[in-house]
């Protein structure tokens, strides 16, 4: 199993320099980090840490509206190419807010949106991951389930797009994951990890069965990234250590 943290959650909370933090990160037994600032890159490279990807505009006027397309679309072309050149592997996009809109309308819109973005994915080689939300964090979210997620990644049917499917949203939404997962992994760039409630540090007994969830990702060859994306305790790094551990644990129980 590989790890990763998100640097928007943790690294502020640590109380720690960022290089100080990184390579306490990388000791902790971590490859990666995630949404790393521009001027922190080099300092995570030098600790040993991938910088994996990079989140684009578009959260709450996303793709799934037409009027957003022209404003929005050069910015994630932008995204790309500042990936490439900083040769992170991936980038981050999404639906934005229904506003009203059905989901087949929501669905069509990003589609052509995701299409004409996959020429500047294939050319640079960057992956275009598009991430699900539930809808109690964010309101009126429109990709809200891994069947809107799934629907869009089949419809564009390129490698360099899938789904961020974050097993806390899901979870939310009211989905049991561990089995979708398993079902869906070609459709899946990388998973984010966190506990029920209110995006805590998870716990193996907690309502987010993780034993399970990592039984069946790993029964079913998932080799990417498992990223960590919490609200920590004050002993960032001890939660880290705990999180990693419990879930190589259980991937070696089953």
């Amino acid at each position: 199993m590989k790890f990763s943290a998100t640097d928007w959650s943790f690294l502020k909370k640590s109380g720690l320099e960022p290089q100080e933090y990184y390579e306490k990160l990388k000791k902790a037994g971590f490859d990666a980090v995630e949404m790393t600032e521009p001027a922190l890159r080099e300092t995570a490279r030098k600790a040993g840490l991938e910088v994996l990807n990079i989140s684009c505009p578009g959260m709450e006027k996303g793709l799934n509206r037409k009027e957003n397309h022209a404003d929005l679309l050069p910015k994630i072309k932008d995204c790309i190419y500042e990936a490439a050149d900083n040769k992170v592997k991936y980038v981050i996009v999404f639906s934005g807010a229904r506003a009203g809109q059905d989901d087949s309308e929501g669905l069509k819109n990003c589609r052509t949106a995701v299409e004409t973005l996959i020429p500047d994915a294939e050319k640079t080689g960057v992956e275009i991951h598009f991430e699900g939300f539930n809808t109690y964090d964010h309101p009126d979210y429109q990709g809200s389930s891994s069947r809107y997620m799934f629907s869009l990644v089949k419809a564009v049917n390129s490698p360099y797009f899938k789904a961020l499917f974050d097993i806390y949203h899901m979870e939310m939404a009211g989905e049991y994951t561990a089995s979708i997962i398993r079902d869906n992994l070609d459709l899946i760039g990388h998973l984010h990890v966190a506990g029920a409630g209110k995006r805590l540090a998870p716990k193996m007994d907690g309502l987010i069965k993780y034993p399970e969830i990592v039984k069946q990702a790993t029964s079913a060859s998932y080799s990417r990234y498992w990223g960590l994306e919490f609200f920590p305790s004050d002993d960032v790094l001890g939660d880290f250590v705990r999180v990693k551990n419990e879930m190589l644990k259980a991937s070696k129980v089953y």
